[in-house]
């Protein structure tokens, strides 16, 4: 389950992923946006019961059109226990597609420009 914990956020990088085509195209779907989401959504899977095991908090990370997020997994009935966190990072020319350079700080094994997600 995703939570979204900053709409305009959320929705200004979903428009600038479909603007650059980035969002759901042919071609490497790995770095696609929406390939990126769908797959941290699906973190954890689900119960027998069919409930989420787990659920991602996307908030606004400081590199453009990037998010942090924070993946808890059910501790009960009512509370939600933080496993790890991490980035849902957007890499192009401004970082150097990954190379380690600012504003991301993250490095990518083979270059490139899209969506990577980072623990």
């Amino acid at each position: 389950m995703l939570v979204i914990e900053n709409q305009k956020h959320f929705d200004e990088v979903v428009t600038f992923a479909k603007k650059v085509g980035l969002y759901e195209d042919a071609g490497d779907q790995n770095q696609k946006l929406a390939n990126r989401l769908s797959y941290l959504e699906k973190y954890g899977g689900k119960r027998d019961d069919g409930a989420d095991r787990t659920r991602v908090r996307l908030f606004p990370d400081g590199a453009p059109y990037s998010f942090y997020f924070v993946i808890e997994k059910k501790k009960n009935e009512h509370e939600w226990e933080r496993m790890f966190d991490g980035g849902l990072l957007f890499h192009g020319s401004h970082d150097g597609h990954g190379s380690g350079d600012a504003p991301t700080f993250a490095v990518t094994l083979d270059h490139f420009t899209g969506w990577s997600i980072h623990t």
